[in-house]
């Protein structure tokens, strides 16, 4: 049970460093949009699944993907912390993090999407 909570805590406060680290570095610098200078992660959206960005609100949008990305890196660090080597640490972690962000993307795309039609 200690272990467990041990578990849960450190996946918590990974998930704020990355936050707050994100939010403190991107998110204090936009100001309004501007297309040719868009973080990578809205331009996936905008390419792959056509979001408007525009009409649902560049920051929510961008604080929604903030969140996801803390998220999946947060999961990432708990799930390959039983590996001890670090190779095969940083193996693990480089097949999980594509699958997890173009999923994690998509149900993102899919709710803005449903969201925009209303």
């Amino acid at each position: 049970m200690v272990e467990q909570a041990k578990i849960v805590l450190e996946f918590i406060g990974v998930f704020l460093i990355v936050y707050f680290g994100t939010y403190l570095f991107s998110f204090k610098k936009i100001k309004k949009f501007n297309r040719s200078k868009m973080p990578v992660n809205i331009k996936y959206l905008v390419i792959k699944y056509n979001v408007d960005i525009v009409g649902l609100g560049y920051k929510r949008v961008f604080k929604t993907l903030m969140l996801c990305d803390s998220f999946i890196i947060a999961a990432i660090f708990t799930v390959t912390r039983f590996v001890d080597n670090v190779y095969i640490r940083l193996l693990i972690a480089f097949i999980l993090i594509f699958p997890l962000f173009a999923g994690v993307y998509h149900l993102v795309a899919m709710y803005y999407k449903k969201e925009s039609e209303r």
